[in-house]
């Protein structure tokens, strides 16, 4: 690019190689979340002819917060948060505002506010999300307990459904891990499900890919986990450390691994032709894992958790429900290791309704004591 002090004409920077350069001068997980990111932007770009920086308009970023918004939950937990659709958006603005430093763009057009204006708004009330409260932690895990045993008592060896669902409720319910760094999310290739070479019982620990992105993030395990773990290894019994730990059963899903294994669809239960031709099954998706909680926070008795209007337990209540219980019971730094955040005030922000209770709690004993003084 010529400068615009040198007289010349400006040529117009590429998308790609301004991110490259933009990428390459910072380190660590921030910059493998703007990598992530913006490449899916670029690609997004593509599809709209935006292709160099020049390019890109205040109602390029318009569609773009759009597109977001369109990508953002619906009311059964579908999509990616407000507050991430917003982390997408501000990663892309960071790209153009260093443009502008650079000299490569004269101004950032994502900071204006006809572009900024689809973008979804986020909560801000830390104790309107929804968490699993202790009492609907234990009545989920007693109630898929119940079926395992139940299962394996009718059906011995078939009892496989019953005990994968109780040993992804027990792994959601006690380690705080993401859905998608356990469950397969067709929106990223990346993440295709836990598997078993990334389950490691005898420390008590899996292997993950992060949403810092680092694909090595060890979550540990409580020991709750360990023994359902261990059973339902037992029960798969999988020839291959790749096969996922919680596979689908979804029919269409199964037929397809079947024909791409080779082999014609067959009569019987494809289930069954899998295990016993030693084709890997495909990992249950994150979709499918909340049908299991519709379906068992409506069988189960959950307290406190009005099913009648559709409310059911969420991947990601369970996840906030352990950092709840360890942010009241060890405070903000146990909960901000166990839940992986990387800025501390995530985890202060998830959890401000606590801390503003607890507050309330004591200085209500600092003017009681006043008011007894007098």
């Amino acid at each position: 690019m010529t400068n615009s002090d040198s007289g010349g004409s400006r040529r117009e920077t590429p998308l790609e190689g301004a991110t490259a350069e933009f990428i390459a001068e910072r380190d660590g997980n921030y910059a493998q979340n703007l990598e992530y990111v913006l490449e899916k932007w670029t690609d997004w770009c593509a599809d709209q002819d935006v292709r160099t920086l020049d390019d890109v308009t205040p109602l390029t970023m318009r569609h773009y917060a759009s597109s977001l918004k369109r990508r953002s939950k619906t009311a059964d937990g579908d999509g990616i948060s407000a507050s991430t659709a917003r982390t997408y958006y501000n990663y892309v603005s960071a790209l153009l505002t260093w443009a502008v430093e650079v000299e490569y763009l004269p101004e950032n057009p994502a900071e204006k506010r006809k572009a900024k204006k689809p973008l979804p708004t986020a909560r801000t009330n830390s104790g309107e999300q929804q968490f699993w409260q202790p009492e609907q932690r234990h009545a989920i895990i007693n109630y898929v307990d119940e079926r395992a045993r139940e299962a394996i008592d009718e059906r011995g060896t078939d009892a496989f459904e019953a005990i994968r669902n109780r040993t992804l409720i027990t792994v959601l319910a006690y380690t705080g891990v993401r859905g998608s760094e356990v469950l397969a999310d067709y929106r990223d290739e990346r993440r295709n499900g836990l598997r078993w070479g990334d389950v490691d019982l005898e420390n008590g620990v899996i292997t993950v890919l992060g949403k810092s992105q680092n694909p090595n993030e060890e979550v540990g395990l409580t020991g709750q986990t360990i023994e359902p773990l261990q059973r339902l290894q037992t029960l798969l019994d999988s020839p291959a450390n790749s096969w996922p730990v919680f596979p689908s059963r979804h029919p269409p899903s199964l037929y397809e691994n079947i024909r791409a294994a080779g082999h014609d669809v067959p009569d019987g239960d494809p289930w069954e032709f899998m295990l016993e031709n030693g084709i890997e099954p495909p990992s249950m998706s994150t979709s499918g894992a909340r049908t299991v909680l519709k379906r068992l926070s409506s069988e189960a008795p959950i307290p406190d958790l009005d099913t009648e209007n559709g409310e059911y337990l969420t991947l990601h209540g369970a996840r906030r429900g352990v950092g709840e219980a360890l942010f009241r019971e060890h405070g903000a730094q146990r909960a901000q290791r166990t839940l992986r955040h990387a800025d501390p005030k995530t985890t202060s922000q998830m959890y401000s309704h606590i801390e503003a209770s607890e507050l309330g709690e004591a200085n209500t004993a600092v003017f009681d004591d006043e008011s007894d003084s007098h």
